[in-house]
């Protein structure tokens, strides 16, 4: 029991299971904030109920997109210095230890993986915020009417922050996968298992699975239901 236990944790390690979730119809949902439908039309019933999940809607989606910057700065800070780094031993002269070391492959991984991660990080933060965003479409029309949802358009074009933020994200993964193109080009390597240098191999093996990992794996959201709709987690 122990073993297979162990195997479905590596399972879902790797590879994240996804839960399927009834949605809820339009009407289902609003009746869990204090409305009740009569002949077809909707009644406010509980209106602090409602009011309060209106506000706590708004609090929530203010709350990542605050977040959304916070992660950027940190996601910013460890990449600059990354970068600074490697180019800090490409153009030291003093920088035959650090070669030897392999150092300028681990800044170039570490370098690409928190860039993957700070891609990720972005679309989590902008589904959430979608999310919440949702909830507003939802219940503004019985609180405050249809503010949020109504736009004024001048013949501008609106430019999405965080499409923008991902769009960066992904320049700057392919700027570490260039840069390590060119390292490897400058390798001469062998695939007879006696000559394979394990201190670069094994480096770039791990990327690989941490690449995976949170790409398709533990990093993931097990939810699943139809699209554009609200559903229960506690209710598979």
């Amino acid at each position: 029991m122990e073993i297979k236990k162990y195997l479905i944790y590596l399972k879902e390690l790797f590879i994240k299971k996804r839960f399927n979730y009834t949605p809820l119809s339009d009407d289902e949902y609003i009746q869990r904030f204090g409305v009740k439908i009569e002949n077809g039309e909707r009644v406010v019933e509980f209106k602090d109920k409602l009011e309060k999940a209106y506000t706590k809607a708004w609090e929530n989606r203010d709350f990542e997109i605050n977040k959304f910057w916070t992660r950027a700065a940190y996601f910013w800070g460890f990449i600059v210095l990354i970068f600074g780094g490697y180019l800090t031993l490409l153009t030291s002269e003093h920088n035959s230890k650090a070669y030897e070391m392999n150092l300028d492959l681990y800044l170039l991984l570490l370098g690409f993986l928190f860039s993957l991660s700070w891609y990720l990080v972005i679309r989590g933060s902008k589904g959430w915020q979608e999310n919440w965003e949702a909830h507003i479409d939802l219940l503004e029309d019985l609180v405050s009417g249809p503010l949020y949802k109504t736009i004024h358009y001048r013949g501008n074009r609106f430019y999405s922050v965080s499409k923008l933020n991902e769009i960066l994200a992904l320049v700057i993964i392919f700027v570490w996968c260039g840069l390590f193109y060119n390292y490897a080009s400058k390798l001469t390597y062998s695939l007879n298992i006696v000559k394979i240098d394990f201190q670069i191999t094994l480096p770039i093996i791990v990327t690989i699975v941490i690449t995976f990992v949170l790409r398709f794996g533990y990093c993931k959201g097990d939810y699943k239901s139809a699209k554009n709709k609200f559903f229960d987690r506690w209710k598979r």
